[in-house]
């Protein structure tokens, strides 16, 4: 084998190697949750369903959990759930005081897991009416 040859082949491992580095180092991709908008969640002091009881589900791209936010500053205290689509029982909830938007995580499980937002507002506070929030899921 020649000099020529020799150098060809050392470059071509180089090259090759620096390639799987570089695959080695390049982060990976977060994926996304999926995302609904409640639009004017009226709420009073009586527990009721978003949209008269429709289904979220927890989405295969995310980290597994269900999260929820106002994206309209909340006037009163807040309690929003996530049931169980088949009977409604609890799979989590949050309390979400006056003028917090934050995202509140209500429960995490597999993805594909059915569920129902329910809300209210606290015991004495009245109704809160128009608000939007989001669901990530």
């Amino acid at each position: 084998m020649d000099r020529s040859s020799r150098r060809a082949g050392e470059r071509l491992r180089a090259m090759a190697l620096a390639a799987v580095c570089a695959g080695l180092l390049v982060p990976a991709t977060a994926a996304a949750q999926a995302q609904n908008d409640l639009t004017d969640w009226n709420l009073t002091e009586t527990t009721s369903s978003w949209g008269g009881g429709t289904n979220f589900h927890i989405s295969t791209g995310g980290d597994g959990t269900a999260q929820f936010r106002w994206l309209d500053t909340p006037a009163k205290t807040t309690v929003i759930s996530a049931n169980a689509c088949a009977d409604l029982a609890l799979r989590g909830s949050a309390t979400i005081g006056v003028n917090d938007t934050s995202y509140k995580t209500l429960f995490g499980g597999p993805a594909g897991t059915c569920f129902v937002l329910r809300g209210r507002t606290a015991i004495g506070s009245g109704s809160m009416v128009n608000h939007d929030g989001r669901i990530k899921r």
